[in-house]
């Protein structure tokens, strides 16, 4: 079976979002990829396990009651991400839940940009980071979207020491299909006029160098006049670290009127006809996975201009003229020679229309990918990574999650809390870690729950306890580097209206630290853990004791009142 993960689609479609190039790609290849041997899935985020969705029908109300996949019940079946997997670290923790029951894992790469210094938004990095761990921990195969974006993977495990699944690069069609989208004399042609602007596509963000563009387009009116430079038209959505490009437009009535912005509620219709009746295109973007905006001008016989950098030149081929990445003289200049001169312009228009260059389809995408999901199949899984936990230093499991606490927690997680992971009823996890020596050993977890006595299973044994206090589990002897497996459930949570017991941190005990100064750090820790546990339960029961004391008191003054009603009642 292969089973096709459509969380974010899904998001998207619900949230009303503006789609990204991701979910472009996705909308164009989930249809070809659903059959009779393969399903969609979403992650159901109350129970942190992976369901059945009903496609098309793209919608949570679609999974309504579907009963979570497992995944072991299915030998041999493969996962397979064609979208964000990065969004959120629930997600990336179901996708390590199934693998560890035995499925095998494929994810489509776009690129490495929220590791790099290309403008994206900061707090992506560290799930990011942990996304291309969980590519190199659990991934079968890895196919990439382009050469660049899959060089750029290899590199980056490389640098980091981690391994490196095989994959293809594929590249990709227009998101946009020409005879899909005819063209219409409505629209661009009617609100700009044909051949009157340029365009550029993509959210409005840093990366994609909108302030570049604003810079050239400022220069060129200077110097040739602003009725002799075409109006640019920006269509994407906000992004981040655009504050500046917006703030250069509003000072400068966007030009005035030279530069328009279309951020919401261009269809794919309008976008099309965008794209066929411009004079030409522009992609100034530092850095990309693929660029569609290059590829679907191209289909659509339209000149474009973009950066030399990372995959434009694959995206672009000999068709598109390019210049340095960044170089605001050498863009001017690029735009004059080549876009700005009219017979030049036909000339490139003419080389399109002419190219004998095959584009690829989607339908020879979902082939490869397809081939990769074989392929997978056909390929031992890879072993499991799991931390080295040093004798007597004291992990924390609570925010900032990283990927020592994604391979050390594995299971069908609910959201991971700012204090570390609560374990529902029912739900299971197991903890896995390396052993640092060779000897005895005791594991510490340390604990949060609410008043009153609840029940945690590992393995076979039950641990009760109250709040604050550390668990302690008996491992016995073995050797260095000898991997640990701990399946850890809540039996009972006692009085608990949350419904849970947490975990917050976790020690190993080694036989060789009993007398050692970190075992008696460890013994302070612990006693203040208990000691501030105590406080919290005083604290709660001095908080019962007001409120039952402020509740008699009331119950008091109301019979008091009735009493005194009836004793002041006229005799009749």
């Amino acid at each position: 079976m292969l089973w096709i993960d459509v969380t974010d689609l899904v998001e998207f479609t619900e949230s009303g979002s503006t789609v990204t190039g991701v979910q472009r790609v996705e909308e164009q290849l989930v249809p070809l990829l659903v059959g009779e041997n393969s399903r969609a899935v979403i992650l159901d985020r109350t129970s942190g396990e992976f369901v059945e969705i009903n496609y098309p029908q793209l919608t949570t109300e679609a999974q309504a009651g579907t009963e979570p996949i497992n995944f072991s019940e299915h030998p041999n079946s493969v996962l397979l991400s064609l979208g964000a997997t990065w969004i959120n670290d629930q997600l990336m923790a179901a996708v390590r839940a199934a693998v560890s029951q035995g499925v095998h894992f494929v994810d489509y790469f776009y690129d490495l940009t929220p590791v790099l210094d290309a403008g994206h938004a900061e707090h992506l990095r560290p799930l990011f980071t942990r996304y291309l761990a969980l590519l190199s921990d659990c991934a079968d195969r890895v196919p990439a979207i382009s050469q660049s974006s899959r060089n750029d993977l290899e590199s980056y495990l490389h640098t980091n020491e981690m391994r490196i699944p095989p994959g293809v690069a594929t590249t990709l069609p227009s998101g946009l299909d020409p005879h899909e989208h005819t063209s219409t004399q409505e629209g661009s042609q009617q609100e700009h006029g044909s051949n009157e602007y340029a365009l550029m596509v993509g959210t409005i963000e840093s990366r994609k160098n909108h302030l570049l563009a604003f810079n050239a387009w400022q220069e060129l009116i200077k110097s040739h006049g602003a009725e002799n430079i075409p109006t640019l038209i920006c269509v994407g959505k906000i992004g981040w670290n655009s504050e500046e490009f917006q703030e250069r437009l509003q000072a400068t009535n966007n030009l005035d009127g030279k530069i328009v912005l279309r951020g919401e509620g261009v269809t794919d219709s309008e976008l099309a006809q965008l794209y066929r009746d411009a004079a030409f295109t522009i992609y100034p973007s530092n850095y990309e996975g693929w660029g569609l905006p290059v590829s679907e001008s191209l289909m659509f016989g339209t000149p474009v201009v973009a950066a030399n950098n990372s995959s434009l030149p694959e995206a672009g081929g000999d068709l598109a003229c390019y210049f340095p990445t960044g170089d605001l003289t050498e863009f001017i200049n690029v735009l004059q020679s080549e876009m700005l001169d009219k017979q030049k312009l036909a000339h490139h228009r003419e080389r399109i229309a002419q190219s004998t260059l095959a584009r690829v389809t989607w339908a020879e995408i979902a082939e490869l990918i397809s081939q990769e999901v074989q392929s997978a199949r056909e390929q031992e899984q890879p072993q499991q990574v799991s931390p080295t936990l040093l004798d007597w230093q004291t992990y924390s499991l609570a925010a900032p999650h990283t990927v020592f606490t994604d391979r050390l927690i594995v299971g069908n997680q609910r959201p991971p809390q700012p204090w570390g992971f609560p374990i529902y009823t029912g739900q299971q996890v197991t903890i896995n870690f390396t052993r640092e020596a060779a000897g005895e050993l005791t594991v510490h977890l340390g604990t949060l729950c609410e008043a009153g006595i609840v029940t945690l299973q590992v393995d076979d044994t039950q641990y009760t306890f109250s709040r604050g206090e550390f668990v302690s589990i008996t491992i016995g002897a073995g050797t260095a580097g000898e991997s640990v497996r701990l399946t850890v459930s809540a039996a009972d949570v006692g009085p608990s209206d949350q419904g849970f017991i947490g975990l917050t941190s976790i020690t190993v005990e080694g036989e060789s630290a009993m007398a050692s100064e970190q075992y008696e750090n460890f013994a302070v820790t612990k006693l203040e853990a208990e000691n501030q546990a105590l406080r919290a339960d005083a604290q709660q029961l001095r908080n019962e004791l007001d409120a039952a004391r402020a509740e008699l008191d009331r119950k008091s003054q109301s019979l008091l009142s009735r009493a005194s009603r009836k004793l002041n009642r006229p005799s009749e």
